[in-house]
């Protein structure tokens, strides 16, 4: 099975600050990405990555042990059809939002600056993702390890809702669009770059198109995809945004580690609350 995507000019569009505007465009697939450069003071970018390269609580995905990407907390996709791990999720999320804040203490940290500027911007406000009336994980620190790279993959809520032990306790109606959130502390000195697709494979074609050789069943084989739609090497401080729900990957990073925060934004209508998760 070969994928392939629509030959068109694609934007990636750069802005010096998020806008509402900016935002719409891209949750309605007008724009493939926006990046803001400097949305983060590049010093205290530095000091927060020094920070977070030292949490004791960094460890790889429990769904892809293979994958040299570390991460402060157990996100929800790991959750998958075990109810141990939906719980132990749970039980987790609070203590794992507040640090985050206590890792960037005395500054703001770059999730809650993000956080904040949703809720100023969209009138409906912006929320914590509801699932199962429980708090959820609301960012993570992540540190990529060199020479690893996070091959194609898509993130998608619906199918790790499908997936989880218990079928959701909270009235939740799906999202129209999700996006990804990340916001860059250190960069590599060589690689990083983040690779974009048009491409949004169906679930169902997800046996067809899986690369066998990761243990995690949506690494997506880069052998059947075209080239990549938007190559972006991020810059530190800086926030990129875009549809998770493409196709996308990281380069192996060199001379690194690479370090990010990150989480993702959800999007239903303009009449309800954003809402955000990791």
């Amino acid at each position: 099975m070969q994928l392939t995507q629509q030959q068109q000019k694609t934007l990636v569009k750069i802005s010096q600050n998020l806008t509402i505007t900016d935002l719409l465009d891209l949750l309605e697939g007008k724009i493939l990405a926006l990046r803001i450069p400097s949305y983060y003071h590049h010093e205290q970018a530095a000091q927060i990555s020094e920070e977070l390269i030292e949490q004791d609580t960094l460890e790889r995905y429990h769904r892809a042990p293979d994958v040299g990407v570390q991460r402060t907390g157990i996100t929800f996709f790991e959750t998958n059809g075990n109810e141990e791990m939906l719980e132990r999720y749970y039980q987790q999320a609070p203590a794992c939002n507040r640090n985050i804040r206590y890792t960037c203490s005395p500054l703001l940290s770059p999730i809650d600056k993000l956080r904040l500027d949703l809720g100023d911007m969209w009138l409906a406000g912006a929320c914590i993702e509801n699932i199962h009336n429980r708090t959820m994980l609301a960012g993570i620190g992540r540190v990529f390890e060199d020479n690893f790279e996070l091959p194609p993959h898509q993130d998608i809520l619906a199918r790790d809702v499908s997936d989880a032990p218990i079928y959701p306790t909270y009235p939740f109606s799906y999202l129209v669009s999700q996006l990804s959130a990340n916001i860059y502390l250190r960069t590599p000195k060589f690689g990083g770059e983040l690779e974009i697709w048009e491409v949004k494979p169906s679930t169902t074609t997800q046996p067809e198109i899986q690369d066998k050789e990761y243990k995690y069943e949506g690494i997506i084989d880069r052998r059947i995809l075209p080239e990549p739609a938007a190559v972006i090497k991020p810059q530190i401080g800086e926030l990129i945004l875009f549809d998770s729900t493409r196709v996308h990957a990281v380069r192996a990073s060199h001379g690194g580690p690479r370090v990010s925060m990150s989480m993702f934004i959800g999007y239903r209508n303009q009449d309800e609350p954003l809402t955000y998760w990791s």
